[in-house]
């Protein structure tokens, strides 16, 4: 269920919508297209209310998960389907669809049964599908959730070249927060039907408006206490902060703790995960519960006893947050 979904996207931009299973993403993708209704509310695409119109004249196009393409026709057909439900004549309709198969990478293969195609061949004719009908705004809902991971990057780079070349109007939903890093050039981030912070991917990562925020995009490490001084108290820990004295609460990405003899925080490695790229550190003392990833060649083994510093320049006091303050490191899962 949507609850006062706000987010907007600028004309020629890519806009990401992310957040977990169930926070009603695709429910809002589903009432800008006009496939489920908008109970109130106001949707509007290039200055014009589309809300109270039919699906078929919002001028958006759609592209789902799962390809959703007609087995009876060819490839070329599939793509120019929309053109033959709004009267463009045949010549013209397979011209254009011929020309975007070529775009997104299947050029000679429009005379080909859609049946003969590997999933992500049924992307790109889906996608070129969309592109066909010349829309005003872009929806595709995660669309490469079902493709496997060898084909999932070139695709992603296939969606950034059309939608730039074309300066399209584009809205992705995701779950993948790395996905929507690459792809939003603005990213909002949905939680319980609620579009929570929207901003360019950076200031999400390493400036979360909300702890659930933070906690989304993979900060766990979470130190609510009282600054006093320049120092937060949290623990058994006084940490040097940066901002004025009083409740807060500040968050520090794993990547961003650091490791080191001379560092101001004794912590024992209660687990250390291999990760491919990184080592993921599971740290705790001085009342502390915290998480670091750090280089495979570096990383400590369990049960070691380690320096670690949480740089002031690394944590982010979280907005609004005050009156939440407490001694937990961690909020509860």
């Amino acid at each position: 269920m949507l609850r006062n979904a706000s987010l907007s996207v600028q004309s020629g931009h890519r806009g990401v919508l992310v957040g977990p299973s169930g926070a009603g993403k695709t429910t809002l993708l589903r009432t800008i297209a006009g496939l489920e209704p908008a109970v109130e509310g106001e949707i509007i695409i290039n200055d014009r209310r589309i809300d109270g119109l039919p699906a078929n004249q919002r001028r958006t196009a759609v592209v789902f998960q799962e390809p959703r393409l007609l087995p009876h026709l060819g490839i070329v057909e599939n793509v120019a389907f929309g053109l033959r439900l709004a009267g463009v004549r045949k010549r013209e309709r397979t011209r254009r669809a011929r020309e975007l198969l070529a775009e997104v990478g299947l050029a000679g293969l429009g005379d080909r049964s859609i049946r003969g195609l590997s999933g992500g061949e049924q992307h790109r004719v889906a996608l070129a599908r969309a592109l066909c009908v010349e829309p005003d705004l872009l929806l595709l809902d995660e669309p490469l959730a079902s493709v496997d991971p060898n084909r999932r990057e070139s695709l992603r780079a296939l969606i950034v070249s059309l939608q730039e070349a074309r300066q399209l109007t584009t809205l992705l939903v995701t779950h993948d927060r790395a996905e929507a890093a690459e792809l939003g050039q603005s990213v909002a981030v949905m939680l319980e039907g609620t579009v929570v912070q929207q901003d360019e991917p950076e200031v999400l990562f390493d400036r979360p408006a909300s702890a659930a925020v933070a906690r989304f995009f993979g900060s766990v490490n979470l130190l609510r206490g009282e600054v006093e001084n320049g120092l937060l108290s949290v623990g058994g820990a006084r940490i040097p902060v940066l901002g004025p004295d009083g409740p807060a609460t500040f968050t520090i990405r794993p990547e961003r703790v650091t490791l080191g003899d001379d560092a101001n925080l004794a912590m024992t490695v209660v687990d250390a995960t291999y990760l491919g790229t990184a080592v993921r550190l599971t740290l705790a003392g001085a009342g502390l519960s915290l998480e670091a990833r750090v280089p495979p060649g570096t990383a400590p083994a369990a049960g070691e006893t380690i320096g670690v510093a949480l740089p002031a320049e690394g944590l982010w006091r979280i907005p609004g947050d005050e009156r939440r303050a407490a001694t937990a490191s961690r909020l509860p899962e």
